[in-house]
């Protein structure tokens, strides 16, 4: 059923954000869509959400969409949904991504740093050590945001029974964490810890996650500790 009640929220200067509330595995669970604004106008979106046709023109008051991006391997369902509404938008996705969607002939890589057209203004980080995830820590250092996707998780106000019997095994409930789950995938502790520090040294403001939250009081501390797992 299409989740046509959420309205667009500013989260920053330049920097919106859409909740998607669907069922997953049986668990009601919700994910988000950012769009950041550009230096030339155009918007860049991470993480499809279907929109409603309000959504859709709320959307397009902020500005034109020129950027579609699948952040990891595990949040890439509704960017084909997305590309149909703005097949003029150039689409982009981690290689599990790729893998996952041959029916998107237009779907690209991710471009390197200095190829890439937000280069200056959106910092990707990718998780290496963590293959399974296949995931992107995006930074947008104007407003201070980093966007995560999995390997952040902070889930808080009412939540059905199946999720909150999830987060008493993964964690993630009222506390910004690194999920179980995800800590059982790592494969290369070296790598892990690698991007770890990379990201401790961003000059984070807040963190914008896909499911539930956006951290934004004692951002910076609360990323430090759920990251403190690596060090």
């Amino acid at each position: 059923m299409q989740d046509s009640t959420e309205k667009w929220q500013a989260i920053a200067d330049g920097v919106w954000s859409l909740s998607y509330h669907f069922s997953n595995a049986g668990m009601q669970v919700s994910t988000r869509m950012t769009v950041i604004r550009l230096a030339d106008g155009g918007l860049f979106s991470h993480s499809a959400v279907p929109l409603s046709p309000a959504q859709k023109a709320a959307l397009d008051a902020i500005g034109p969409l020129r950027h579609i991006v699948a952040p990891s391997a595990m949040h890439h369902l509704f960017v084909g949904k997305l590309a149909k509404l703005y097949p003029q938008a150039r689409l982009y996705g981690t290689a599990g991504v790729l893998r996952k969607h041959p029916d998107q002939p237009l779907l690209e890589p991710l471009p390197a740093g200095h190829e890439a057209p937000w280069v200056g203004e959106l910092q990707c980080i990718h998780l290496d050590g963590i293959p399974m995830l296949d995931e992107t820590l995006w930074f947008h250092p104007a407003s201070g945001s980093l966007i995560a996707t999995d390997v952040l998780q902070c889930w808080q106000g009412p939540l059905s029974l199946p999720v909150r019997m999830y987060l008493g095994l993964a964690g993630g409930h009222e506390r910004l964490t690194v999920p179980r789950t995800v800590r059982l995938l790592v494969r290369d502790k070296a790598a892990v810890r690698a991007w770890v520090q990379q990201v401790k040294n961003l000059p984070v403001q807040r963190v914008i996650l896909l499911h539930n939250s956006v951290i934004d009081v004692k951002s910076k501390q609360r990323l430090d500790e759920a990251l403190s797992i690596w060090d």
